[in-house]
């Protein structure tokens, strides 16, 4: 018989301040440790999760989802947490759903520019991507569930506003800050809203290990080439933006599989 399919979402955040927002509403949480690597259980919205730190970049990011994966088999795993505004559309607190998430270092760098390629894999004869897209029923729920959130109001940059969910674009390599060269690249050939550090690697672990994956990012500061000040200045704003986002979408998507359970259990 074949085995029942998992009913744990894996919650990934790459800084503690990212994930302790999420934590915080935790039915009945359980701290664990994993190699260790610390994780929280508990429910949301009666969906039973796991959170863990991932750390910061991509070979970070791969390590620990390939061990949480392996170890918790979560039927899909949500990526929540912050990255800059490489596109002026958006405002801190808006959070991106990505549709496309990018190594934007993956390839050579030319005078040109970069070129973008695949790279071997390591299984025989595989090669990989550089761009990965959500599992489309987590993306179908996420679109669904944007007109019913409500979002906390934000004041950064000179005005208050409540922040936007939308679809786009993020990319990701261990770049921190790039300078006006890179951004006018990224945006001539990638076109991303956001620029991060984990999820394009996140993105590529699950897709090898035919894990269902989403990424959800809130835009901070500005892609600059020293963005630290900025950061400091508006990633919490952004963390707590996409955190909520993050519970409520784990909650939309309990409600969904308790449709699902009640419909299967009403068939002949």
């Amino acid at each position: 018989m074949p085995k029942a399919p998992s009913s744990l979402t894996l919650i990934l955040s790459a800084m503690p301040s990212e994930i302790l927002l999420i934590q915080g509403h935790l039915s009945g949480a359980k701290a664990g440790e994993l190699a260790g690597f610390p994780y929280k259980t508990g429910r949301i919205g009666g969906r039973r999760v796991v959170t863990a730190v991932t750390g910061v970049g991509v070979t970070n990011g791969a390590m620990v989802t390939a061990l949480f994966v392996h170890h918790f088999k979560p039927a899909e795993v949500v990526v929540s947490g912050t990255g800059s505004r490489l596109n002026p559309r958006i405002r801190t607190g808006d959070t991106v759903i990505s549709l496309r998430t990018i190594h934007h270092a993956a390839g050579s760098l030319t005078d040109a520019g970069m070129v973008y390629r695949k790279v071997r894999g390591p299984l025989a004869g595989q090669m990989t991507h550089y761009q990965f897209k959500p599992a489309p029923r987590l993306l179908r729920l996420a679109r669904a569930a944007i007109p019913g959130y409500v979002a906390e109001p934000v004041t950064a940059n000179g005005e208050t506003y409540r922040p936007a969910v939308l679809t786009g674009v993020v990319s990701a390599s261990d770049m921190f800050g790039v300078n006006a060269a890179k951004i006018a690249d990224l945006r001539a050939k990638l076109a991303p809203d956001i620029m991060e550090m984990e999820s394009a690697a996140i993105a590529q672990v699950c897709e090898q290990l035919k894990t269902p994956h989403i990424v959800f990012r809130a835009g901070s500061n500005l892609t600059q080439p020293d963005p630290g000040a900025d950061y400091r200045l508006l990633g919490q704003k952004a963390a707590h933006a996409a955190a909520r986002w993050t519970v409520y979408f784990v909650g939309c998507l309990a409600r969904a599989e308790t449709v699902g359970r009640s419909k299967g259990a009403g068939r002949p």
